[in-house]
């Protein structure tokens, strides 16, 4: 499946049994809630080639995509409350009512508490009040706390999935934008430009590459 829009984050149609990555990932979802996933998304983790921590000075910086990213697998249902668990054994699942105003835990930086701003963000400023509920599994390969943007990648492919998971539908810019500014619930004083690149908006003369999409 492709997007409507050129400006909207994309989606495309994979064939699951070809790509070992989303293979291993199915399979995990499938024995962590004895289902199968009903779509996927993705974001890459990034270098910064040109210009680090000049970017909330409003200067230009040239970043480029690797191939680590943050996938998640996701089944949406009725069951009022969003489950995250992680195919990491040393991060452990959690779950949050959708009903219930999610709170972020700025002193104890968890990853859940990571995909939970990416789903606040969305929530909040969509204008969501009550989320559907969610099955997700997450599959990390960007080395955290390395330089490569793993915490923005995985508010993004949150963001990403609370959009898709709740048939909302908005620009790449706005999506970059929410990212950007709900990443801050955690603590996170970035300018952008991780978001930015992630969802392949133009940002300070840069190049598009490898936008963060989602996939069915």
């Amino acid at each position: 499946m492709t997007s409507n829009s050129a400006s909207n984050p994309p989606k495309i149609t994979t064939l699951i049994s070809a790509n070992d990555r989303l293979q291993a990932l199915k399979n995990a979802f499938e024995k962590r809630y004895g289902e199968s996933p009903q779509f996927y998304a993705c974001a890459p983790g990034r270098v910064n080639l040109i210009g680090e921590h000049i970017d909330y000075c409003g200067y230009a910086v040239l970043p480029m995509a690797i191939e680590q990213s943050i996938l998640a697998a996701v089944a949406v249902n009725k069951s009022g409350t969003i489950q995250l668990a992680n195919t990491n054994p040393l991060y452990m699942d959690y779950d949050v009512p959708c009903t219930k105003d999610i709170t972020i835990d700025r002193d104890n930086p968890k990853w859940y508490y990571y995909f939970l701003c990416g789903v606040k963000g969305i929530q909040e400023n969509i204008g969501i009040t009550n989320l559907t509920g969610m099955l997700c599994v997450v599959d990390g390969t960007v080395p955290p706390s390395s330089g490569l943007s793993s915490s923005s990648a995985l508010v993004c492919c949150a963001g990403l999935v609370t959009m898709e998971a709740n048939q909302k539908s908005i620009s790449k810019v706005t999506l970059a934008e929410i990212c950007a500014k709900c990443e801050r619930y955690i603590g996170t004083e970035g300018g952008g430009m991780d978001q930015s690149f992630l969802f392949g908006r133009k940002w300070k003369g840069k190049a598009d590459r490898v936008p963060a999409s989602s996939c069915h």
